[in-house]
């Protein structure tokens, strides 16, 4: 697997450039849907653009008309809308309608088990380090030795690729399960205090 350039990452993450961040560090392809389209939920509208996709999933940036993130019932509702027509996606709702003026993202994501969805959801706001989310993004890297001859890659790999990187609940557990074990073996080896 090919690890991400972390310096032109750093740059097109802090510039709010996805475009260049999917296509040109993470590997995947540019949209076959150039034009943008507008949303309408909650009686406010959504300009929505595809800025990558990769063997049918999907990347969207989804900008309100508020320059506003909208709020948890809105963003569900909006993923709920582009599913019919892209199953697979990622959307990354962002304040501002132009690359100048935004300060924040919020990249969405749900996970689907059975017919129960559960929304992932990673904020990156303009200024915080961003060696976190660089980790996140190192695992949707995708090299050209993944594809097969007739150049393609499994929709469920890609699939997986999202789901090791946006669904940290997976993650977390690890690290407390760990935390725990750590915990008590240093427990065990504190003498001399009383309780």
């Amino acid at each position: 697997m090919a690890n991400i350039n972390v310096k032109e990452a750093k740059t097109h993450l802090e510039n709010f450039d996805f475009t260049k961040l999917f296509v040109e560090e993470l590997g995947w392809s540019l949209p076959k849907q150039k034009q943008t389209s507008v949303v309408e939920q909650d009686g406010a509208k959504f300009t929505r653009r595809q800025l990558a996709e990769l063997s049918g999933v999907a990347v969207y940036e989804i900008s309100a008309s508020t320059n506003t993130i909208p709020e948890a019932k809105t963003r569900h509702a909006i993923h709920k809308q582009i599913s019919q027509t892209s199953a697979e996606n990622l959307l990354v709702f962002v304040d501002g309608s132009d690359g100048n003026h935004r300060t924040q993202c919020m990249w969405y994501w749900v996970k689907r088990e059975a017919s129960k969805a559960y929304p992932r959801e990673h904020l990156y706001v303009k200024g915080q380090p961003v060696d976190l989310f660089l980790g996140k993004l190192n695992a949707m890297v995708v090299d050209i030795s993944e594809f097969d001859a007739e150049g393609n890659i499994e929709v469920t790999k890609v699939a997986a690729r999202l789901k090791e990187a946006l669904d940290v609940e997976q993650v977390t557990k690890k690290f407390y399960i760990e935390f725990q074990e750590q915990h008590l073996a240093f427990l065990e080896l504190i003498e001399g205090i009383d309780d």
